[in-house]
């Protein structure tokens, strides 16, 4: 290695990949995990990552973060933290890690900060070391507890009329009114079947669907899917559900339709077997026409101006 060659910078949306392959060897997580996760810190202000590079190659990241709560040992509200540093094997030892603490430092103290935090575990005496060296200081030790709590029992169950008065108000609520509006026209989720995931009468999530004549075929499009409480699997159970009412019902596709601002839609349904059947430039300004609630802007500040079509298809043997 000619650490002469090495560069620094900050990264952006589009070295993602190379940042998250990094950081899932750090942290030994699942890529997708970390991938997701990534996702949404690139999106936010108070999160920078920055690469160290070999010619193209990424070879060490750093992440840094603002933060605003207490963290041990600190006087300042606003402070600098080193939540992550990582650098390939073959380039250790040559002054990158350093190198790159001080420019994460930088983008910090450029940003108000005047004190930098960070952690290791106590047997990492590597990283202990290595902060010692790089100027940091220790200030307490913690002692961590944790505790096993049984996962949320929940089921998934048909809507019946008892249900459907649960059901939406939590409904109109997130989706601003009863009509849903989807493919140019205006739909009445008070009409439609679906399923629910509820836990001693608390509703987590809900999934509505419709039954449609196309071609030659029958379809079952997935009207509204909501997962009010998340990372227990609310979703992919109805999802699940909806694919065994399709199989019973004889219908050999199943379709849904997401906004192109989803990105979490996308994964989620590609990961559950749906491909990507259509792109309809400007059906949102469409369904603006038709439900002037719809916002202009959806997540991420990006514009909300067309759907994504998703198709999966039901294997009937």
């Amino acid at each position: 290695m000619d650490k002469q060659q090495i560069t620094y910078r900050r990264a952006t949306l589009g070295d993602i990949n190379a940042v998250s392959n990094m950081l899932c060897i750090l942290y030994e997580m699942n890529y997708d995990e970390v991938l997701e996760e990534n996702e949404q810190l690139f999106a936010d202000t108070n999160q920078a990552f920055f690469l160290a590079l070999d010619g193209d190659k990424p070879v060490g990241v750093s992440h840094g973060s603002l933060r605003r709560e207490y963290v041990n040992g600190t006087n300042d509200d606003l402070k600098g933290y080193l939540e992550a540093i990582y650098v390939l094997p073959e380039y250790r030892l040559g002054g990158i890690a350093a190198e790159i603490v001080k420019i994460t430092e930088r983008w910090a103290g450029m940003n108000g900060c005047r004190e930098m935090a960070s952690d290791c575990l106590i047997e990492n005496t590597g990283s202990y070391r290595f902060h010692l060296k790089n100027g940091f200081e220790e200030t307490e030790r913690c002692i961590f507890f944790l505790k096993t709590i049984e996962p949320l029992a929940y089921e998934i169950r048909k809507i019946d009329s008892v249900l459907r008065e649960k059901v939406q108000p939590v409904l109109d609520e997130s989706w601003g009114g009863s009509y849903i509006a989807i493919n140019g026209k205006l739909w009445d989720s008070r009409t439609m079947p679906g399923y629910v995931a509820i836990c001693d009468d608390e509703i987590l999530g809900y999934l509505l669907y419709d039954f449609h004549d196309a071609t030659h075929q029958q379809i079952l499009e997935i009207m509204v899917l909501e997962s009010i409480v998340q990372n227990i699997g609310v979703a992919s159970a109805l999802v699940e559900q909806v694919k065994q009412t399709a199989k019973s019902s004889g219908v050999s596709k199943i379709i849904v339709m997401t906004s192109n601002d989803n990105a979490v839609a996308y994964r989620f349904y590609q990961r559950r077997g749906f491909t990507i059947r259509a792109i309809r430039l400007g059906a949102m300004d469409a369904a603006r026409k038709l439900k002037p609630s719809i916002p202009l802007i959806g997540e991420g500040g990006i514009p909300l101006r067309d759907e994504i079509e998703f198709e999966y298809e039901v294997l009937t043997t």
